[in-house]
């Protein structure tokens, strides 16, 4: 107990101590704060992924037909809750003079996809509506389609921020949309490239905060798209992806295997596709999708961790000069001590003690320190904005 006290009364008399303290507080709260809105960061990115991709994604070497069957037989299995056709491409969008645009394009089926995702809160006007969302939008003969708010919107450059409202008036508008087919038009050479045009218009807008989804992304019908790309060569519904979502309780790992039987017989059975072939196509958990990214972005962080754990170690340094201060001005205690009894350890414990005392409290308040940082990590980079003009991130992201 003795030992206790002469620390704590070292801790006290010795100001210069409380420098220790700040520097270990600053150092465990930069690690904390850092560590935090990292793995935050990672595990949004991940549930996003589930968000937008369902649980189960399958994807095979090539586009096939007859998707509707394959997501039939899915749906049969007690394990499978709900599945959803996509079929891709890449095109250009005219929205209007001057404006012209590179996209991804997704064809897919509004009730099923917001069967196997969120797909319906993402949508500006329909996401209140207790219907299903549907593509059709007034009488006009146009293809219906969903952009993303970012292809046609740019957000406030003061605040960073969607103006929501006047985005809802783009509804409605009209624009063009071109993209590669694979229909063969009379007195062409083969594998001739050749392009299709189409008149769109927005029945609705998308905005998941997937900045990638938001920025790059239109969705229409998928037998528009269809039409649009294979015109008169076209199958019965294409499919590039299924996104497949598992029934409540089923962890979609094991639920995998199930998906990869149920593919492998439909293509051997439906597309009379080679075993080799069938055995090509990837499927994976959403989250698994996401491996690749998330793998790097941890990297990132072990290697920010490390880095300011080396300058953590200055404040070691910085410590063992105080204490090694500390010792030499206290002479006449050490004396003290001996003169009671004491040993060498004895001594040696006493500032043991104090160092640890020095770590513990300035631990505790550098985690107390970053929990407070992180938890209102919205409310520190306002401010900061405020007071230095600075945008730490985008919040439209």
């Amino acid at each position: 107990m003795l030992k206790f006290f002469l620390a704590l009364r070292y801790l006290k008399k010795r100001k210069i101590v409380f420098l220790s303290i700040v520097a270990v507080t600053l150092s465990t709260a930069l690690l904390v704060t850092v560590a935090s809105l990292f793995t935050a960061f990672i595990g949004a990115i991940e549930l996003s992924a589930s968000e937008y991709l369902g649980d189960i994604v399958l994807e095979p070497p090539t586009r096939f037909s007859s998707c509707d069957v394959l997501i039939e037989k899915l749906c049969a299995s007690a394990e499978i809750n709900s599945a959803t056709p996509i079929l891709s491409a890449s095109g250009l969008v005219h929205l209007g003079p001057g404006n012209v645009k590179a996209v991804n394009i997704w064809g897919i089926e509004p009730a099923s996809r917001c069967a196997v995702t969120n797909f319906k809160s993402n949508l500006l006007r329909q996401k209140s509506s207790d219907s299903p969302p549907r593509f059709e939008y007034s009488d006009s003969k146009d293809i219906p389609v969903f952009v993303g708010i970012a292809v046609i919107s740019e957000p406030d450059v003061k605040t960073d921020r969607y103006d929501f409202s006047a985005v809802e008036g783009l509804i409605g508008q009209k624009a063009v949309i071109t993209i590669g087919t694979t229909e063969e038009e009379s007195n062409e050479p083969a594998n001739f490239a050749r392009c299709r045009s189409a008149g769109l218009v927005i029945s609705d807008i998308v905005f998941t905060a997937a900045y990638d989804i938001d920025k790059k992304f239109v969705f229409m019908p998928i037998d528009d798209l269809s039409g649009l790309m294979f015109g008169s060569n076209k199958q019965n519904k294409t499919a590039d992806i299924i996104h497949i979502k598992c029934a409540d309780g089923v962890n979609p790992q094991q639920a995998i295997g199930t998906v990869r039987r149920i593919w492998s017989e439909f293509a051997s059975g439906q597309l009379d596709w080679p075993q080799s072939i069938a055995g090509q196509a990837e499927i994976v958990t959403a989250v698994e999708k996401q491996a690749q990214y998330t793998a790097e972005l941890r990297k990132q962080m072990g290697v920010l961790l490390v880095v300011f754990g080396i300058i953590s170690m200055g404040i070691v340094v910085l410590i063992f000069c105080i204490f090694y201060m500390i010792v030499k001005a206290k002479q006449k205690d050490l004396a003290i001590i001996k003169s009671i009894g004491g040993s060498a350890s004895d001594i040696t414990s006493v500032f043991l003690l104090f160092g640890l005392l020095v770590g513990f409290v300035g631990a505790s308040a550098g985690v107390l320190v970053g929990f407070v940082i992180t938890s209102n990590v919205n409310v520190v980079e306002q401010f900061v904005s405020r007071l230095f003009g600075l945008k730490l991130w985008s919040s439209s992201v």
